[in-house]
């Protein structure tokens, strides 16, 4: 009995031990992933690449520190620690000073408590404005313009949404967002407040300007992803983090605009708040021709939706019914973003979504229905070892078929992949063009927003690359094959003034082109809002026909090729 006592009094007192211990390592843990438990060593600065020397016949040059963009990503941290961090930051092109050359604005991340684990004191460097010389260089007028800017910021979007004849800015960021409204004095004043759109609270990932009811002012739409909990550790990878699942959803947001430059938050009444879903990008388009646009939501981790709009500014979910919320093989994979053309030349709206996962290129038909053709169109092979985060349509060699750019990057380490040019075979088929692309399309860096934008006017599109932790990617293509084109900036009148929304026809060379204009948004990152036609051989444009969201339609014909032409509406504005 004696024995018997000893023993269970040793097993107590192990029990008891065992306890303490846990406890003190619980506590222990708790002290040091507290961010101001102690003082962190400095995190080191991630290699930037350095310049790319393109060869004699290489199509795109990097053109990034000749051009005088020395921009760098800050990431502040070590490693990707968790899937905040993982989605970097991009920036948009956008004409500020009206000169018609396309400007470049680039956002920052920065240090964010309980996300980024960032050396106490760390300060917060700049979003960048960088202003078009017009002769292949770009000047640094961030600190004039007034968009230095702060907190942690992930996209930009920019457009005319007062109709006042210049371009506004609006910064999505984590926890808060901004308007910068333009002075038309090279200047922009932050009425964040005023308007009512900050989005507090919100994990915004991106946005479009849109004219949801057809009124002739913009309305401002926020992709938000989800609310992030630094303390959630209910993971099963010990060499990753925590995915989208893990986290509550966040509702998006539709902010009327007024027209006295407030915006109403609109969001429950208009349908948009569909819960369950966390939004890494939005895209707007007319998907039914009905004449209101629509939007296409790409979210992480659930099926994306796609929004059509009744004319009124009231939404409904079709995207099962349309073929457009899971992938070919069934699943609501992680996607990225949507990029939106016509790229089979039918005159029906094609889906391009890159996805952590096989992505898919949603085929229009008359009908209303999509049909993935990812498999069949050869984009499945040659993108299935990525993961694909900003995929732009582009016309790289002026054919007048839509190519493709995919800017790939690892989700969970800081290592480089290879960027993606995917060349339009004109028979519903694609093919790896990297060896055409150049050096560039050999070289691995962390990629994830990309825009493409004609930047010289010189009619062939180039592209910008944005990077985790590294600088941008400013790609100046150098196409020779003496194909024609077109540009049309459009400016509206009684419709908004952007234009957004218009359908364009263009026939030329006895074929015929199709694009809508619109608030061209991607991975965090907005491209070039003019329309660009590729014509081939073609050099003329035997008619144009734009039908504007006013619905009045304006035709003109024999319009000469290799130019960018202004088209205003008729009419004036109220």
């Amino acid at each position: 009995m004696n024995n018997s006592k000893g023993n269970a009094g040793r097993f107590v007192a192990v029990i008891v031990v065992c306890l303490v211990l846990a406890l003190a390592a619980i506590a222990i843990k708790k002290h040091i992933t507290s961010p101001a438990a102690v003082a962190r060593p400095p995190v080191p600065a991630l290699a930037v690449t350095p310049p790319i020397a393109a060869g004699h016949d290489d199509l795109f040059e990097d053109v990034t520190a000749k051009a005088g963009i020395h921009f760098v990503h800050q990431f502040c941290d070590s490693k990707i620690a968790n899937i905040l961090e993982s989605n970097g930051a991009g920036g948009c092109w956008l004409d500020y000073d009206g000169d018609g050359l396309m400007d470049l604005f680039l956002v920052n991340s920065g240090p964010l408590d309980g996300v980024t684990h960032h050396t106490p004191g760390t300060a917060r460097q700049p979003n960048r404005l960088y202003r078009n010389r017009g002769d292949g260089t770009f000047e640094d007028v961030t600190e004039k313009a007034g968009l230095s800017g702060m907190g942690y910021c992930t996209s930009a979007v920019a457009a005319d949404y007062d109709n006042d004849g210049h371009t506004d800015l609006y910064v999505v960021g984590v926890g808060r967002s901004y308007l910068y409204h333009n002075r038309g004095d090279g200047t922009f004043e932050d009425v964040t407040e005023k308007a009512g759109v900050a989005n507090l609270g919100g994990t915004g990932l991106g946005a479009v300007f849109f004219d949801a009811d057809n009124d002739g002012k913009l309305d401002l739409f926020v992709a938000n992803y989800l609310t992030f909990d630094p303390n959630y550790q209910l993971y099963y990878n010990p060499d990753a983090y925590p995915g989208p699942l893990s986290y509550k959803p966040q509702f998006n947001k539709l902010y009327h605009n007024r027209g006295d430059g407030t915006f109403e938050d609109v969001s429950k009444s208009s349908g948009v708040e569909i819960p369950g879903h966390r939004a890494m990008s939005v895209a707007v388009f007319d998907y039914n021709n009905d004449g209101a646009p629509d939007l296409y939501l790409s979210n992480d981790g659930t099926p994306n939706l796609l929004l059509v709009n009744d004319g009124k500014g009231h939404f409904q979910d079709v995207a099962p019914q349309a073929g457009v919320a899971f992938n070919a093989m069934g699943e609501a994979a992680g996607s990225m973003a949507a990029t939106i053309g016509d790229c089979n030349g039918d005159g029906q709206a094609d889906i391009l979504v890159t996805r952590l996962g096989y992505g898919s290129l949603y085929m229009g038909t008359t009908n209303g229905l999509f049909d993935d053709r990812m498999m069949a169109s050869g984009l499945g092979s040659l993108t299935a070892q990525f993961v694909g985060w900003g995929g732009c349509f582009l016309d790289f060699d002026n054919s007048g078929k839509l190519d493709i750019f995919i800017a790939n990057g690892d989700p969970h380490y800081l290592v480089g992949w290879e960027s993606l040019l995917l060349e339009n075979r004109g028979d519903g088929t694609f093919a790896d063009a990297a060896k055409k692309g150049g050096a560039y399309f050999t070289t691995k860096i962390r990629a994830r927003g990309s825009a493409v934008a004609d930047f010289d006017n010189d009619g062939r599109m180039d592209i910008v690359v944005t990077t985790m932790g590294d600088r941008p990617f400013l790609l100046h293509n150098r196409d020779k094959s003496g194909n024609h084109w077109l540009t049309l900036d459009l400016v509206g009148t009684k419709s908004n003034r952007d234009g957004f929304g218009a359908k364009v026809k263009v026939t030329a060379g006895g074929k015929t082109y199709f694009a809508e204009a619109r608030c061209a948004f991607g991975f965090l990152m907005q491209s070039d809002r003019r329309l660009h036609f590729g014509l081939g051989k073609a050099t003329t444009a035997d008619r144009i026909e734009i039908q504007w969201p006013s619905k009045q339609v304006q035709e003109l014909s024999n319009v000469k090729a290799d130019q960018i032409l202004k088209v205003t509406e008729p009419g004036e504005r109220k």
